[in-house]
């Protein structure tokens, strides 16, 4: 190809170009409230050019990127996303700034860089280079913990290790798949046909393996609470919900751009059986608020999953409603951790802190409890919508065995989730000090935004808002409602 022929998105384009601007100004003067600007307004002008390339996608898919509308929403919910956990980030910046640096929200936009780059790869090599972007940008935000420094690497120390044999057992997978396929597009090594079983077999396991790992979907979950309760709470918001939109959204191109092998149903539904029962059941032993976070995001990523293994007429709604259900629920949850916290005062991660709250701070106990009811997909939250999809993918296809999972699992998540509820609404029994109760007014905003995004999209009709998402891009069965 010549250089005017080669195809890149629009807001890849923007997002390095913005922190090459935010590398050039550091070493001129530093200033981490600049710093933190300039990655707001390059995350804003990345979507305000969102759907703009340049250069011509080749017909014969040697490009390394694509854009069609599933990659356009999950980079639209990947950019929103990080603007949000920037702005938690900034009430850091505001409270501790012999800590934290330029390097701070430098990390944050390489992170977004990398995600972005996954979204939008249609290439093992696109694919994996933004993957390690996000993953060392993450292990370095997981040691920025100003209040416990050991804790934090620790944190960045286990993500270290665990990333890192993660990507190496992806990588022995995508080297097989190119051997196997003599292309680095993503094509499922299953589909070449007529090479003896065990090399297809074998590549398309390590795959799926290492980015069940990057999913922390179970057994390999163990470090996501660890790693999470370590690092900052913008950070493990940052790890919860834009590391996982990349994944997934990579997991399910992947997989739709051809066969699917036949053990690919038998594994998925053991993974997503221990995924929904073990995160759940692990979420019933935690005291700290931001450890049962986690447990309950490896639940989520189950309920996903079951949407992703139903390739039925409802699939492409269940998989968009429910990544913009949980996207909006998590990010509220840490946004009103954040707004909770004060410089001088608990720090929120305990959820014996959060005792009597409705009392103390009526506003923010109301939007937890919004949140934990929407994640929990109890009406009027967008959850309860997410779920009912998730649901009927299992009804339509059918999936008996994983449907009752799934009500084993809610039902299991009722009982933590109302449980803080049950928290914030019992009178505390000392009359708490007196300290600084206002939260600063950017978090009491992004707390009032991701609350009404919850309730308009839990009032809407499921109907309204499948007409507002695209679909993802699926398995053959069913991409001719699938495509962009």
């Amino acid at each position: 190809m010549t250089g005017h022929d080669v195809f890149l998105p629009m807001p890849l384009m923007v997002v390095s170009s913005g922190i090459m601007v935010m590398l050039a100004a550091t070493t001129w003067r530093r200033s981490v409230e600049r710093s933190f600007v300039g990655s707001m307004v390059t995350l804003v002008l990345a979507l305000a050019v969102m759907g703009h390339h340049t250069g011509r996608m080749p017909d014969t898919g040697g490009s390394l990127f694509i854009q069609d509308r599933w990659a356009g929403y999950t980079a639209i919910l990947t950019i929103f996303s990080s603007l949000c956990i920037l702005l938690m980030a900034w009430r850091d910046a505001g409270h501790d700034r012999t800590t934290l640096v330029d390097e701070y929200p430098l990390l944050f936009m390489l992170g977004t860089l990398g995600a972005l780059a996954m979204v939008f790869s249609a290439n093992y090599m696109s694919f994996f280079l933004g993957l390690e972007i996000l993953g060392i940008s993450l292990m370095g935000l997981a040691a920025f913990r100003h209040r416990s420094f050991m804790q934090g690497c620790e944190a960045a120390m286990k993500y270290l290790i665990l990333s890192g044999v993660s990507s190496a057992i992806l990588l022995f997978g995508i080297g097989l798949s190119y051997g196997i396929t003599g292309s680095l597009r993503f094509i499922p090594p299953i589909a070449a046909g007529d090479l003896p079983a065990a090399l297809p077999v074998a590549a398309t396991v390590m795959i799926l393996v290492g980015m069940f790992f990057k999913l922390s979907a179970v057994p390999f979950h163990m470090w996501l609470p660890d790693v999470m309760e370590g690092a900052p709470v913008p950070v493990a918001a940052f790890l919860a919900v834009v590391s996982k939109i990349a994944i997934f959204s990579s997991l399910v191109r992947y997989f739709g751009t051809g066969s699917q092998p036949p053990f690919f149903d038998d594994i998925l539904s053991v993974v997503i059986t221990l995924t929904i029962l073990g995160g759940n059941l692990l979420a019933l032993r935690q005291t700290s608020l931001i450890r049962l976070l986690a447990c309950s995001s490896i639940a989520h990523v189950g309920y996903l999953l079951i949407a992703f293994l139903c390739p039925g007429r409802l699939q492409s709604g269940a998989i968009t409603i429910y990544l913009l259900a949980y996207t909006a629920s998590t990010l509220g949850v840490f946004a009103t951790i954040t707004a909770f916290t004060t410089h001088d005062g608990p720090d929120g991660t305990a959820i014996m802190q959060w005792k009597g709250l409705f009392f103390s701070r009526p506003f923010l106990a109301s939007a937890m409890s919004l949140m934990l009811l929407s994640l929990a997909g109890i009406p009027p939250g967008i959850g309860f919508f997410a779920k009912f999809e998730i649901a009927a993918t299992g009804v339509e296809y059918p999936r008996g065995l994983l449907l009752s999972v799934l009500m084993i699992g809610s039902i299991i998540g009722l009982y933590y989730y109302l449980n803080i509820i049950r928290m914030m609404m019992t009178a505390p029994s000392l009359p708490s000090p007196r300290q600084n109760r206002h939260a600063r007014p950017e978090l009491t905003a992004l707390v009032i935004v991701l609350s009404m995004m919850v309730v308009i999209g839990g009032i809407l009709p499921a109907r309204a808002i499948h007409s507002l998402l695209p679909a993802p891009a699926g398995p053959p069965a069913v991409q001719d409602r699938m495509a962009p």
